[in-house]
């Protein structure tokens, strides 16, 4: 009886301490297991951004005017192909579109000039595509557009530029710019649009707006523009630039 019991009390003293060493394991075996699962979800974001490091500084430059080789942009827009094969940044998808425009309207031929337009077209509207809310970027599908002559949709790129962002200073020049050559094109709606571009843009930068109405293509559309101007606008005005004589 007494070998029995120091059997079964032996047991036991075994069984709890398995238990113990399981209940010590178990987290560390998940713990382990949750950070495989999060270096593996994380690895691809961290590939694409080593991979189009430089992309991004060339992008960095186009942006800001500074002109850069047409290989530099093709190679920049290349790395960010293969980075989009790891994870996909529809900001900077957007951007191999700019790149790929600067490289066509460098390009030498027309052959050459037409595919990388293509390709350009092809990569804004993939970015566009995931993330609507672009209004540079749709302005630029306008310009790529424009470009191989398809103004329907240039005009359609300018509307939605418009739409998803009205007030952006740094954008007005060129849309007004972009509809003046798309006039024939823009139905009611995209020219009021316009309209209320040109009045924004005088609001805040008025000796712009009026070197514009200067041009005889521009005059006509500018006078259209201001006339609807509204109160709020002609307030704003006057906090900007108080009473002028």
């Amino acid at each position: 009886m007494a070998a029995t019991a120091n059997i079964t009390v032996s047991d036991a003293a075994e069984s709890r301490s398995s238990t113990r060493r399981a209940s010590h394991t178990a987290p560390a075996v998940l713990g382990g297991l949750a950070g495989c699962l999060l270096l593996a979800l994380g690895l691809p974001g961290l590939v694409a951004g080593v991979s189009t490091l430089d992309a991004r500084a060339v992008a960095w430059n186009v942006h800001n005017g500074v002109p850069r080789p047409t290989s530099e942009l093709l190679a920049a827009a290349e790395a960010v192909a293969l980075g989009n094969r790891w994870t996909r940044d529809s900001e900077l998808d957007g951007d191999r579109g700019l790149l790929l425009l600067r490289a066509a309207e460098a390009a030498e031929s027309d052959a050459e000039r037409k595919k990388l337009l293509a390709a350009a077209a092809e990569a804004t509207a993939s970015a566009l595509s995931n993330a609507p809310g672009q209004p540079s970027a749709w302005l630029r599908l306008a310009h790529i557009r424009h470009g191989q002559g398809e103004f329907a949709g240039a005009a359609s790129a300018l509307r939605m530029s418009m739409l998803s962002g009205s007030f952006v200073p740094a954008l007005m020049a060129t849309r007004i710019e972009m509809g003046l050559q798309l006039l024939p094109m823009l139905d009611r709606e995209t020219l009021e649009l316009l309209h209320r571009q040109i009045r924004q843009w005088w609001v805040v930068e008025p000796e712009r707006v009026a070197k514009l109405a200067a041009r005889p293509e521009a005059t006509a559309i500018v006078r259209a523009a201001l006339d609807s101007l509204t109160e709020a606008d002609m307030a704003r005005f006057q906090r900007l630039h108080g009473n002028r004589s």
